[in-house]
């Protein structure tokens, strides 16, 4: 697989830590205690759920996303910038580098990329793998779930971002109209595949939540709210540019002749992964 990774923006490193930024600033690593007090339950969820207590994540921004938060602190310049190109290897050799213990497939909307999710999760049995369903990104191909699921079973830890309590709620936190089957049938698959995941609400409108919340125990049992937390917005420096350009990939660019032979190049290295290992190549 070949992933389209985003560097850190100008606007975002308003509020990353020259230090925390790695190889460049094509990476950066993020250390959950540190910000805001702990307000990211992920470190104990971690614990509960894998038995180790992880706090310091190495992050990798994909491009693109379907949503258009108004709060997003990487902003429309970080999640449609001008993206550089890694292999998996590359990626796992970056992780391995920075010394941290998660890997954070972050974005945008890492799930747009899920198709490739098992070959990185295969690519690191002893790290924890971490990453976001937002549940509108593309129907969630169940095959690719149960391939994650299997692979990372007591490595794999998912935040699934439920934004908004109703459709109006949604549109207010994302400015896209809400896709109700599309939403409650990648749900079903997540839970029907065995996905370790916990449920987070961002910026929700608490004159909902509790209809919310009896809406997917309801659907799914108690269960489902186990670990469950709300997440409050947070006054970045960067949230004055969020919109400083236009939401979308920008077509009076056109795509570079490298990302329209992507798809080609990655099967391509599919194919070479298959004749390496019929050969007993490392």
């Amino acid at each position: 697989m070949i992933w389209p990774v985003v560097p850190i923006g100008e606007y975002q490193r308003l509020d990353v830590r020259p230090d925390d930024l790695l190889d460049g600033g094509d990476f950066r690593r993020c250390d959950t205690y540190r910000g805001g007090g702990g307000y990211d339950h992920f470190p104990g969820i971690c614990e509960k759920r894998l038995g180790r207590l992880l706090h310091h994540q190495f992050v990798v921004q994909l491009y693109g996303c379907n949503l258009d938060c108004p709060y997003c602190y990487v902003t429309r310049s970080g999640v449609w910038g001008k993206a550089k190109h890694f292999t998996t290897k590359q990626l796992v050799h970056a992780f391995e580098r920075s010394g941290q213990e998660v890997f954070h497939l972050m974005g945008g909307a890492p799930a747009l990329y899920l198709n490739g999710w098992p070959e990185l999760v295969a690519e690191l049995p002893a790290a924890v793998f971490h990453s976001d369903f937002l549940l509108t990104e593309q129907p969630y191909d169940e095959s690719v779930l149960a391939d994650i699921a299997a692979l990372g079973r007591g490595n794999t830890l998912f935040a699934v971002d439920i934004k908004g309590t109703t459709p109006a709620d949604y549109e207010r936190n994302t400015r896209k109209k809400f896709k109700a089957d599309l939403f409650w049938g990648n749900l079903d698959r997540l839970v029907r595949n065995g996905i370790n995941f916990y449920l987070t609400f961002t910026n929700p409108d608490m004159g909902n939540y509790d209809a919310m919340v009896e809406s997917l125990v309801a659907r799914f049992g108690r269960a489902i709210m186990d670990d469950a937390f709300i997440i409050k917005l947070v006054d970045y420096d960067a949230l004055p540019f969020v919109d400083i350009r236009p939401w979308g990939e920008q077509p009076r660019y056109g795509k570079s002749p490298f990302e329209r032979h992507l798809p080609r190049l990655n099967a391509d290295l599919a194919r070479l992964e298959l004749i390496k290992a019929y050969w007993d190549i490392p």
